[in-house]
């Protein structure tokens, strides 16, 4: 499929409505349990409460659910709001740090999940990241100047918001948009190293800094954090172009890479990353 024709695919996925697999619809208010999936998931995902859901199909344990039952929605609910934001754990991730990136309180994703250890977080398991606001353990949405918990307590990492502002300016990007992608990518801290290789604030893969390098016209260190964020900002105006400004098609090819979208299509996981973007440039 063409970059163009995905990248529409993608922004109907996202940004549309379009009710994925498994989901109710206006047409048709029920939801097919799916194997794995737990009452209060569901609950999260079609935006109502876990106690309606379960007096709506008169479950009494709230915990069992079955692989296949067709539930009946509470009337108003089906189809009114968007798909749940997941995230896939990776390695040496903690439940903190995730929880940092979206703007959550600990507690607030703990308990979204179900989670009673919340030093202990298994990694490759796709946690649900609950709205800000949706839970009382969690913070309050105060709109754009609501910087995510762990960035407004780090001194060090809030001085980097004017080089952010920098070269995203000199690039044309949205700098709200380097930001979030960047915080989502490694909180903006520079020691991150992923098992790939990817490094940095931007987690930039040794070929995307080469690649950057000649683009931009000087070797650059992406160890430096001013060269990692402006590497970073370029190669997002890169993939803007590239997909002819399309942001949801540009963030997939920052994740998966532009060549692995044109030729496998858009994996889960990306639609996953891309969402999670798309919900942090309020933040910034």
């Amino acid at each position: 499929m063409a970059i163009g024709a995905l990248a529409v695919a993608l922004a109907a996925v996202l940004l549309a409505g379009v009710v994925p697999a498994g989901a109710a619809s206006r047409h048709d208010p029920r939801y097919q349990v799916r194997r794995g999936e737990t009452l209060s998931e569901i609950a999260l995902r079609l935006g109502v409460a876990t106690q309606s859901l379960a007096a709506a199909n008169g479950i009494g344990d709230a915990d069992r659910v079955l692989a296949g039952t067709s539930l009946r929605v509470p009337s108003g609910t089906a189809g009114a709001t968007a798909p749940a934001t997941r995230h896939l754990v990776r390695p040496g991730q903690h439940l903190s740090g995730i929880a940092a990136v979206y703007g959550l309180s600990v507690a607030a994703l703990a308990e979204a999940n179900g989670i009673r250890d919340p030093d202990v977080v298994v990694m490759g398991r796709t946690l649900i990241v609950p709205s800000v606001g949706s839970s009382s353990a969690g913070p309050t949405p105060t709109g754009g100047a609501s910087l995510p918990s762990r960035l407004r307590s780090s001194p060090d990492r809030l001085a980097l918001i004017p080089i952010f502002d920098r070269w995203a300016a000199h690039y044309g990007v949205p700098a709200d948009l380097v930001k979030a992608v960047t915080w989502l990518e490694s909180g903006w801290q520079n020691g991150v190293v992923s098992s790939t290789g990817a490094v940095g604030i931007g987690q930039l893969m040794p070929d995307t800094v080469d690649h950057m390098s000649v683009v931009i016209g000087t070797p650059l260190d992406p160890e430096v954090p001013d060269q990692n964020i402006r590497m970073s900002a370029r190669f997002l105006r890169f993939l803007l172009d590239a997909t002819g400004g399309r942001t949801t098609s540009a963030l997939a090819g920052y994740y998966q890479g532009l060549a692995s979208v044109a030729r496998n299509g858009v994996y889960p996981s990306t639609l996953t990353y891309v969402a999670g973007v798309l919900s942090l440039r309020s933040r910034f």
